[in-house]
């Protein structure tokens, strides 16, 4: 870099101003190069302040001399203070780099440059200059000598095999790298046709090859697999005057990951980098200007190269650039010597795109900075995939709401907001009623339409502050803020919210000329500060959600601390199930079945769990439970296999061989795809007697899916099982679907049991059952008959088989095996009372 100093005009301004203005501030700023002056005789140096931030003292006055030149290292001041000395003495300019600092540690390099200034008689009345920061510019030097090291290393490890050849296609040369290769040296081959190095077909398809370059004077290129060497080889046949010259690369490790280099090269194949090379800043110049650009520059601006060349790059940053940006890229370039971003840049039509740039410096052997090399990558697509990648991964992709990650995020601020400012706020969770119905019957499209006309309702029913979010199928949140400060009155607005949204969901949908009417469930929960989670917020509103379901749909709950209670226990509950069914903590108890005369002919398995905590728990506490988790199926099968592994046992003795079990099977462990084969399975490995294994279906199987049901019912009938409808009476048996039941018997619920003594209706029910049973041609269990009187009555009718506690309560299986000695013992009574 030459810089130019004019001494008339430098001696014309005046002698105490140090050089500045406006303009040359902002070129000193940008430059890193900082002024100086010094009036002789004397020591008081005049500087810029960007002199002052390189040197590192006070702007905006003088400094001593000593002071300055105390500035720079130790080693370096002693050669100043000569230079400074032989300049004001005989006018000898300098121009050299230093060090300035305190430490080797802390020390950074300057360019420092000095001349003198004479008056009209040519005496020496000033010396001036200027201080450039060149560190950058070092590091990039050290930088760009270690990669050219590097790069010196990695071409000379750069190997080929390399022959020559006549126009017979023999060889006239060979390097060391081919006699290595084709393990022959080149006394052997001189002379001899190349194809000869290589037999069979691959010789064959190699002399084509070559004869056809030669006769076309076009390269060659193939590959192909050399036994005799056990390698793949790439052939790049290049003709000349005189014959061909011939490259050899083993490329098996290639071949061996083809698909892979494929991928790659096709990767590679469609890069289209535009590449920009800029001048550095000579002195005086405000910009760096443009010397190459490429054509993907050309094909992706607009602009011709004799467009650009000699301007500023900044032309394409468009009317506003990114100036923060910018500034980041000036303070990395000169921190580390190169900068990666991602800007917009201007088409010549005042369109815009999106490029990833990498700027690299490029020094001079001097270590001076004299070109800037970009390189840039169309990545617009890419920007725009990632705005669509944010929108799916924040929003729902049919209604355009905010998803739940959006969702928790914006209530998780919400929260420390409200914690801040003491205002209440609320949580609204939303279900559609029957929403399945609709998907069932009318198809999903319309569901979906349901669905985004629900949206746009919900949205018009809060403020544009608010948060009206999906979570997933017919759930969606309302996030209410801002309510006030005084939780009564937030509660009410929130109501008055609620019963808008269910106004709004009321009203007939319009689904392409379809008209449907919709209903919602609500739950609400409010929320002041941080003194609840996110998630615990979302569980108290779903809870209330589903209270409101409960109390009949189309409503609206507020959140109850006994609905968490409540959830919390049948957690706790149907996390006890399964360790209980791990640790085996059930048990079966047996109530046994007598006839007419109070002979025992069989006996109900009932569930009991053993709970280490809680004792003996009975099934009603805990079989909806394992109904809703599930549990039903594993548990349900124990009770099966345990029951006929009793069955088993019981065959081997007389007494109690002709004995049948009863086992109660849930609508959930029948409608099991593999209920009937588990059955016979469960039948196959115990050796049970069929008919002995009697099975209690409730009447809640008969409410749906009925040919699948006796098409199940009459697989078990067909292999003897025996079939008992339990609860009869308390649910959907009709006449018409009675008849065609492959049944052997039904039971008499208890509750008809109990007041048929006082009751006429319940005394009617229980005759007209049994006289229905007995019109089919099937047997009738009485079962929760407690007293004598009970059991009379139910004989009268006709009534010929009796559970209850008149007879035995339900009894684990030691205590049963006594009961049923005892029986065996004991002449029949009409009714024996309970151990």
């Amino acid at each position: 870099m030459t810089h130019d100093f004019t001494c008339e005009d430098a001696a014309a301004s005046p002698a105490t101003q140090p050089p500045g203005g406006s303009l040359l501030d902002m070129a000193e700023r940008t430059a890193h190069i900082g002024s100086w002056s010094m009036d002789l005789p004397g020591h008081r140096v005049m500087h810029s302040d960007e002199f002052a931030a390189i040197l590192g003292v006070p702007k905006g006055g003088a400094l001593l001399l000593d002071a300055m030149t105390d500035r720079f290292r130790p080693d370096w001041r002693g050669r100043l203070r000569s230079l400074l000395h032989r300049c004001s003495q005989d006018g000898t300019p300098f121009d050299e780099e230093m060090q300035i600092g305190a430490s080797a540690k802390t020390a950074q390099w300057v360019r420092a440059v000095g001349e003198a200034v004479r008056n009209n008689q040519g005496q020496i009345v000033r010396l001036q200059g200027a201080l450039q920061d060149i560190s950058a510019q070092k590091q990039a030097q050290r930088e760009t000598l270690r990669l050219a090291m590097r790069l010196t290393t990695t071409l000379a490890s750069i190997t080929e095999a390399f022959v020559t050849l006549d126009r017979q296609g023999c060889f006239t040369y060979l390097n060391q790298e081919s006699e290595r290769l084709l393990q022959r040296s080149t006394g052997d081959l001189l002379g001899q046709p190349i194809w000869q190095a290589f037999s069979g077909g691959v010789g064959d398809r190699l002399k084509q090859q070559l004869e056809k370059s030669l006769a076309s004077h076009h390269r060659a290129e193939f590959e192909d697999f050399y036994p005799t060497l056990d390698k793949w080889l790439e052939v790049r046949a290049y003709p000349f005057a005189e014959g061909l010259a011939v490259y050899f690369r083993d490329v098996s490790e290639r071949r061996q990951a083809q698909e892979q280099l494929m991928l790659l090269q096709t990767s590679i194949s469609r890069l289209n980098d535009i590449v920009l090379i800029a001048e550095a800043l000579p002195a005086g110049e405000s910009a760096p200007r443009i010397v190459f650009v490429n054509d993907a520059f050309e094909q992706h601006t607009g602009y011709v190269p004799e467009e650009v060349l000699g301007k500023t790059p900044r032309m394409m940053l468009g009317p506003e650039p990114q100036l923060r940006e910018l500034r980041r890229m000036s303070q990395a370039l000169h921190k580390d010597g190169q900068v990666r971003s991602e800007l917009r840049i201007f088409r010549k039509d005042g369109s815009w795109f999106w490029v990833e740039l990498e700027i690299v410096l490029v020094l001079a052997p001097s270590g001076q900075l004299t070109h800037w090399v970009a390189v840039g990558r169309d990545i617009t697509q890419r920007k725009a995939a990632e705005d669509e990648i944010h929108h799916l991964a924040f929003y729902d992709p049919l209604t355009k709401l905010p998803n739940r990650q959006l969702l928790m995020d914006r209530l998780q601020r919400a929260l420390t907001q409200s914690a801040r400012t003491r205002h209440q706020g609320a949580l609204m969770f939303i279900d559609v009623d029957n929403f399945k119905a609709l998907n069932d019957t009318l198809g999903h499209h319309k569901g979906d339409q349901l669905l985004q006309k629900v949206a746009t309702r919900l949205l018009d029913c809060v403020r544009k502050t608010d948060t009206v979010a999906r979570l997933g199928g017919d759930e969606f949140v309302v996030m209410l803020e801002d309510l006030g400060d005084e939780p009564g009155a937030a509660a009410a607005r929130a109501r008055v919210v609620a019963e808008k949204v269910l106004d709004q969901l009321r009203t007939p949908f319009d689904l392409d000329g379809h008209q449907h009417h919709a209903s919602a469930s609500m739950g609400v929960t409010a929320f002041s500060g941080l003194r609840g989670s996110v998630n615990e917020l979302l569980k108290q509103a779903d809870l209330a959600m589903y209270q409101a379901k409960t109390l009949g749909r189309n409503n609206v709950c507020f959140f109850d601390p006994a609905l968490q209670a409540a959830a919390s226990a049948k957690a706790a509950l149907s996390s006890d199930l399964r360790i209980g069914l791990q640790a085996q903590q059930f048990l079966l108890y047996y109530q046994p079945q007598v006839d007419r005369h109070g002979r025992i002919t069989g006996v109900e398995a009932l569930l009991r769990w053993q709970h280490p905590r809680q004792g003996l728990v009975a099934p009603a506490d805990f079989i909806p439970a394992a109904e809703d988790t599930g549990l039903i199926l594993p548990l349900g099968q124990w009770a099966l296999e345990s029951a006929c592994a009793q069955l088993a046992a019981w065959a081997s003795r007389p007494e109690t061989a002709g004995l049948s079990v009863a086992v109660n099977v849930s609508v959930r462990q029948f409608r099991h795809p593999d209920f009937v084969d588990m059955v016979m399975a469960t039948i196959a490995r115990t050796g049970i007697p069929p008919h002995r294994l009697k099975l209690e279906l409730t009447e809640s199987l008969l409410a749906d899916r009925m040919e699948i049901t006796i098409a199940k019912m009459g697989s078990l009938r067909a292999i003897g099982v025996t079939l008992a409808i339990d609860d009869f009476g308390m649910g959907y048996s009709s006449l018409s679907v009675l008849k065609r039941l492959p049944l052997d018997q039904l039971k008499i619920d208890r509750s008809f049991v109990a007041d048929l003594l006082t009751d006429p209706n319940d005394a009617a029910i229980s005759r007209a059952i049994i006289t229905l049973a007995q019109s089919l041609g099937l047997g009738v269990v009485a079962e929760g008959v407690e007293t004598q009187a009970q059991r009379d009555f139910l004989i009268q009718q006709g009534c010929e088989h009796f559970q209850g506690y008149l007879f035995s309560e339900p009894l684990p299986i030691a205590q049963l095996e006594a009961y049923l000695r005892r029986q065996d013992t004991c002449p029949a009574s009409s009714a024996s009372s309970a151990p």
